[in-house]
This record gives structure tokens, sequence and C-alpha cells, in this order.
């Protein structure tokens, strides 16, 4: 096994600058739907969702409808359909045929660089589930019903969770390029694997 590794603050810095190109992808009127959302248990993809929000924020984008605006596409279930859609899947998920356009964008994760508290390493290392499933990982999951819509103050609640669970460890076994990307936010180095190197080569 591979020892850990941890990006360096400046190439992090780098990869998050290179979100700045996203207005062009908006349109004029920054009008944004995005579709796909991850499920609650997928606590990678909400961490993603996050950036996402983050970022639209600070371009001033609004919300609209599939019909009339720029539609993202995450990842999740069907793709829909758009006069304009973009495709921002998971790195390192296949994607399909699609009418859209690939977003040559790295993570909207990255756009939470800087943002996300970083304490000192804890101990151990944690194994993120080879699915992107987090409910073993936290009890808090197990107990809410997956069809429940979710108040913002109860899904910050369960990201707040999972950073905390993060930083109890020196570092995170990911099998995702993504759990990669979310312990190199907290402060923690990941084991590689031959995705995430990829992943960190591109970008």
């Amino acid at each position: 096994m591979m020892a850990a590794t941890q990006p360096d603050p400046w190439h992090m810095e780098a990869i998050k600058r290179r979100l700045d190109t996203l207005p062009h992808w908006l349109g004029e009127d920054r009008r944004v739907c995005i579709a796909g959302a991850p499920p609650l248990e997928d606590i990678e993809g909400q961490f993603r969702l996050a950036g996402l929000r983050c970022l639209l924020a600070a371009l001033g984008a609004r919300r609209g409808t599939q019909a009339s605006a720029t539609t993202i596409w995450l990842g999740h279930g069907l793709v829909p359909l758009g006069p304009r859609l973009l495709l921002w899947p998971a790195p390192g998920q296949a994607l399909l045929p699609a009418p859209g356009i690939a977003l040559p964008l790295p993570d909207p994760m990255h756009a939470l660089w800087g943002l996300l508290e970083h304490h000192p390493p804890g101990s151990g290392t944690l194994h993120l589930p080879e699915q992107p499933d987090w409910r073993p990982l936290l009890p808090l999951l197990q107990r809410l019903p997956p069809w429940l819509p979710l108040p913002g103050r109860l899904r910050r609640a369960v990201l707040s969770r999972a950073q905390r669970l993060v930083r109890a460890h020196a570092e995170v076994a990911a099998p995702r390029p993504a759990g990669g990307i979310l312990a190199a936010l907290l402060g923690r180095a990941s084991q590689p694997t031959q995705a995430s190197q990829a992943y960190w080569r591109q970008w």
C-alpha cells in the first residue's frame, strides 16, 4: 500500500481558481437549475453540492427552471432535458453519452477550500465505504428516513458531524476521488488509488 499523501495548499488554491471559468458556461442571465443531486447518505456528494451552491451564490446566480435555465446535472438519476445542459458528475464516475456539455472543470467541492475548519490531525485511518453511503459511519444518518426532505439546519448538522469524523483521524482511505478531495479540504492525507492519482494529475 502506498503512503498517504496530501496536496499542498498552493495546489489546492490553484485548483479552486480553475473554477473561476464557470460563468462562461452559465449564460448571461446566470439562471441555474441543479439536477441529479446526491442522496443524503452520499456525504461526499453532499459536500459537492455545498461547494456548487457556494460557488453559484458567489457568482450571483439565480434559481431557474429546467425549461428556461442552464441545468447542471451532478450525476444521479436520469439526465434531464433542457435548453442548456451541463454535466458535472463526481470525479471518476462514468459519464454515459448525453446531449449535454461535460464541464472541463475540477470538482465543485474545491469551492470549499479555505472555508472548512482545520484542526490538528487525530489518529488512525478513517476507511470510507466502497459505495457512497456513510450510514455505517454516522449514526444520525441511520435514524433519518431517506425519503424525508431535510431542513437546511439538519443537513448542516449532518455535514458538521462528517467533518468532525474526518478530522478525528490522521488520514483517510478513500475508494473514490471525491473522498480524497474531502480529506484534502479538511487538511488530511489520503491513501492514493489509481483513480484519485489520475484526478490530481489532471488538475
